[in-house]
């Protein structure tokens, strides 16, 4: 695979019954099959497929290192109040249990203040069965994105979060960054010291990953035309004031993670035009980009684009690398309007693009 480009492969085809497949989480199993848990949207609302429709949680193995998937089951649905269960989150403990987090929308309506509860459940025999829920927080005005939890060298678990201040998809909507902490294992979470801010809608979307010096890196969604960044000296206890990456991006979810082979760090995003004149989050997510940076996210290569569809949308990227230099790049993406140039958010698929991190390198001149 090291010479060639992306293989990309539909994981979760949308239907009129389920409209929406997005925001996945990924692990291997230690015989090598990849296990994906991901948001599966229901047709039984108007609003079809947006994000306060219902949803639940359901998963597939993949045997051929993301390129075709089976075996997909109902893992977490809702309960008799949610609005929906979102953003999947996977993690492997040095013991060999799987932890499996993810949040209950408990209120999620234009013009109030959304509140959700964080629960954790874990899987004894890597994901083929799952003890009960355990609550992490209850109905707060907390919330992370898929794919984002992570454990420092240290063995401290991350949970990078935003802090809704106020009434969502309204004049008032406003997010500070910041993350939850467990030094035990994921039984005992403390939030961060300070929360970050920035201008306009704040921060969203937070992603994190530990760098060669202890640091750890967070980047989060913005509507200022970039990519932002903060950096933690303590653990993720404090977190510095949010500085630009200098990479262009529209109001979209970038991913920053880790790869296995060479150790660079890898930051997928939308490197398009920030256009806030444009009808949706502020410029086109398209096309979906990679770099890697050599220095520890000081700089970033030279973008190399996974899909350039301009009628298309790709977003919420969860970067999934192995250890034999693969990586599962996965993305939900739906077509545009073209009159309107509004997402068409009743028919998202779920999209993995596989390829080798030599090629990635190699195309980044780095």
């Amino acid at each position: 695979m090291s010479e060639k480009n992306p293989i990309v492969t539909v994981v979760a085809r949308s239907t009129p019954r389920f409209p929406r497949h997005s925001e996945p989480a990924l692990l291997q199993r230690s015989d090598g099959a990849i296990f994906c848990v991901w948001q599966e949207f229901t047709g039984d609302s108007a609003r079809r497929g947006e994000d306060n429709s219902p949803a639940r949680l359901s998963s597939a193995l993949s045997s051929d290192g993301g390129l075709t998937w089976r075996g997909k089951r109902t893992l977490v649905d809702r309960n008799p109040g949610d609005v929906n269960v979102y953003s999947p989150n996977l993690l492997g403990l040095p013991s060999g249990e799987w932890l499996f987090i993810y949040m209950r929308y408990n209120l999620l309506q234009q013009g109030k203040q959304p509140q959700a509860t964080a629960c954790l459940r874990v899987s004894p025999d890597e994901g083929r069965s799952f003890g009960q829920e355990r609550l992490i927080w209850s109905r707060r005005p907390l919330t992370f994105a898929s794919g984002v939890v992570k454990m420092t060298g240290s063995g401290r678990l991350i949970l990078p979060v935003t802090r809704q201040t106020g009434a969502i998809w309204s004049r008032s909507d406003h997010g500070l960054g910041g993350a939850m902490l467990s030094d035990d294992g994921g039984l005992t979470w403390r939030e961060s010291a300070n929360w970050i801010d920035l201008p306009l809608r704040g921060v969203m979307e937070t992603h994190v990953e530990e760098l060669r010096d202890g640091r750890i890196m967070m980047i989060m969604r913005t509507q200022l035309g970039s990519v932002f960044a903060s950096f933690s000296k303590d653990g993720g206890v404090s977190w510095s004031r949010p500085q630009t990456t200098g990479l262009r991006a529209p109001e979209s979810c970038p991913e920053l993670a880790r790869l296995r082979r060479s150790g660079r760090l890898i930051i997928v995003w939308n490197n398009s035009e920030y256009d806030p004149s444009f009808p949706s989050h502020y410029g086109k997510r398209s096309p979906l980009t990679a770099a890697v940076s050599e220095d520890e996210g000081v700089s970033w290569s030279r973008p190399v684009d996974i899909e350039t569809d301009p009628f298309r949308a790709f977003s919420n990227p969860v970067c999934f690398p192995m250890p034999d230099g693969r990586v599962i790049l996965m993305y939900w993406t739906c077509r545009y309007d073209r009159q309107t140039w509004l997402m068409k958010t009743d028919r998202i698929d779920l999209r993995a693009a596989v390829f080798d991190e030599d090629w990635l390198i190699r195309q980044a001149g780095a």
